[in-house]
């Protein structure tokens, strides 16, 4: 008999909660000003951006950008 899923109803949408959680821009433009602006202000950090599926918008994020 396969298990139930009995995990809580608000970590069946973790990542669309995550994503509100998260500073979101309109364009990768604003995206990547916001980031040099951190990363002169912290000169250890490294920022890249990238296109959330969930919302359309831009994030930031200090894994490497992959190509």
């Amino acid at each position: 008999m396969p298990r139930k899923n009995n995990a809580p109803p608000h970590q069946l949408f973790h990542f669309a909660s995550n994503c509100q959680q998260k500073r979101r821009y309109v364009n990768e433009k604003m995206a990547e000003a916001a980031a040099e602006h951190q990363m002169l202000l912290q000169y250890d950090l490294e920022l890249s951006v990238y296109k959330c599926d969930l919302c359309s918008g831009w994030h930031l994020t200090r894994r490497p950008r992959t190509k």
